[in-house]
């Protein structure tokens, strides 16, 4: 493979190789680690699907990133992340059929950001707060004068709200 081939590789498929590790449960700087150790694997590879066949190309780089998922969850046994195949293989089979059909995952993206647009401004700091800034729901409670049980339970209604508005969006695409 050439620097060049890898480049593209690497535009082609570098954001879906990072929501697939966030799904099988990487948090975020685990996640951005493993995808470019993914593309430094496949650079190396003595044989990789041809460049051509998209498919294959994008599964190869999902069982790599996959199982070095995997050899990271083992050497890190205090690691609050705990791996089961068979929750990666069910794991799996839903990313196949919940995101390729929906372009992998953009289509979902698309639909995210034109729902996150319909939310209320309080709704859209809440999830921004918690999500984008990480901030703890004891911080977030005491900033926006509420219990941390109650910014959980506003979290997990906007959950549920933005995921039926993106299955709404996605079924009508």
């Amino acid at each position: 493979m050439t620097k060049d081939e890898l480049g593209e590789l690497v535009e082609a498929h570098q954001a879906e190789l990072f929501r697939y590790l966030r799904f099988i449960g990487a948090d975020f700087a685990t996640a951005e680690d493993l995808v470019q150790e993914s593309f430094i694997r496949a650079f190396r590879a003595k044989v990789a699907p041809d460049l051509g066949m998209h498919s294959a190309r994008r599964a190869w780089l999902r069982r790599i990133a996959h199982n070095l998922f995997i050899d990271h969850c083992r050497r890190r046994s205090r690691s609050p992340v705990s791996f089961n195949s068979e929750a990666a293989e069910t794991a799996e089979d839903f990313w196949h059929k919940e995101f390729y059909q929906h372009d992998e995952g953009f289509g979902c993206l698309e639909a995210l950001e034109l729902c996150m647009k319909r939310l209320s401004d309080r709704q859209r700091e809440l999830i921004e707060a918690f999500y984008a800034a990480r901030r703890s729901r004891e911080d977030i409670a005491e900033s926006f004068g509420i219990t941390p049980s109650g910014v959980k339970a506003s979290l997990r209604r906007i959950r549920a709200s933005l995921g039926e508005c993106i299955h709404h969006r996605l079924a009508q695409a």
